[in-house]
């Protein structure tokens, strides 16, 4: 309603219907008079000093010191009993524990991470906010020992750096691949955080040369395939997702695709990736059997190595069982069973003929 506008919308709006409410003739439409342009122009001032004001008070409430928050994350920082991603009511326990510890602090940055998630949509704000010296204190979240901080500040990280080189840059001259890198290298780290980090990292790197060249630098790539590899079988799907699609960017890079492609066998890829070819998540299976079917496809020395890597583990046994209750579930199932599993079911297919060759 009007009454709930802003002073400085309420009067544009009574400015735009003043001179066009719909019933005015347009044909004897004039060129605004310098008053009117003075007057939108300030209008439009306003609102984007508002909007660079609110990010400036929410950066201040970022530096806040939290005499609770050692930053140097703790065992409590990111979930020590890593919480099971079908399990809702151990992850309900885990935040009503964190939720309880909590100060008032911790809440106030929380508000600020969020409203500034929704101010940076803007990709000058993004910009606007390195400007203001926001990557420091938005680090410093990233390294706390309170995981909701650690979350909403990897998600502020993506939104910023999502398609936008010049805050991925700034971000990389900061050394904040480094601070993410390290989150997926602590084994104390939540699959719920890990999510959120490799979002992150993603939104970092890809599409930044500079960016792509610091991961492989950092040994991201053996990091990745470290986190993928749980014995346990406890990685999330959102981490299992990102994950692979990290592998796979890196892969499809035209310059450095033999090269990729001969580190991830060598780093035992088919096997840590032929794992998730059962997963009990669609999108992790069809991620996992594209990946590993392209490092398997083509007569060069990687992709003969994969395929010999994947006969020792007898893939080709477990590809055939799951064809055929793939097969069994889309008999028993309807049209749209059949359409959800058509993707799955061809690239078994195709990785079937590759091990069998």
């Amino acid at each position: 309603t009007m009454s709930n506008m802003p002073p400085q919308w309420l009067g544009l709006l009574k400015w735009s219907l003043k001179y066009n409410d719909g019933t005015r003739n347009t044909s004897d439409v004039r060129p605004m008079a310098d008053e009117d342009k003075k007057f939108l122009e300030n209008v439009m001032k306003n609102l984007v000093v508002d909007e660079n004001e609110k990010m400036r008070v929410a950066i201040t409430t970022l530096k806040l010191t939290d005499p609770n928050d050692n930053t140097a994350a703790s065992d409590d920082a990111k979930g020590k009993e890593d919480t099971k991603e079908d399990d809702p009511l151990s992850e309900l326990e885990a935040l009503d524990k964190e939720e309880s510890e909590k100060g008032e602090i911790v809440r106030k940055k929380e508000e600020a991470l969020e409203l500034l998630d929704d101010l940076v949509l803007n990709g000058d704000n993004a910009k606007n906010y390195v400007k203001m010296g926001g990557l420091a204190p938005l680090l410093e979240c990233v390294q706390s020992k309170h995981g909701s901080l650690v979350k909403l500040a990897c998600q502020l990280i993506s939104s910023i750096s999502q398609n936008n080189l010049t805050v991925q840059v700034e971000f990389l001259k900061a050394q904040g691949l480094k601070v993410l890198l390290k989150l997926f290298r602590d084994t104390t780290t939540s699959g719920d955080v890990l999510g959120k980090a490799l979002g992150a990292v993603s939104a970092v790197v890809r599409q930044c040369k500079p960016g792509e060249e610091a991961f492989k630098k950092a040994q991201g790539i053996p990091w990745l395939l470290k986190t993928l590899d749980n014995p346990k079988g406890k990685v999330p799907a959102r981490v299992a997702k990102k994950g692979l699609a990290l592998i796979r960017h890196f892969l499809d890079l035209e310059e450095d695709s033999k090269s990729i492609k001969s580190l991830l066998v060598a780093l035992g890829a088919p096997r840590v990736i032929m794992s998730y070819h059962s997963h009990n998540d669609i999108d992790v299976r069809e991620k996992a059997l594209e990946l590993i079917v392209e490092i398997a496809t083509g007569k060069d020395e990687a992709s003969s190595k994969a395929k010999t890597a994947l006969k020792a583990i007898n893939s080709g046994k477990k590809v055939e069982a799951r064809i055929k209750e793939v097969e069994g579930l889309i008999r028993e199932g309807d049209e749209e069973d059949e359409e959800m599993y058509s993707v799955e079911m061809e690239l078994l297919k195709q990785l079937d003929s590759l091990i069998s060759a």
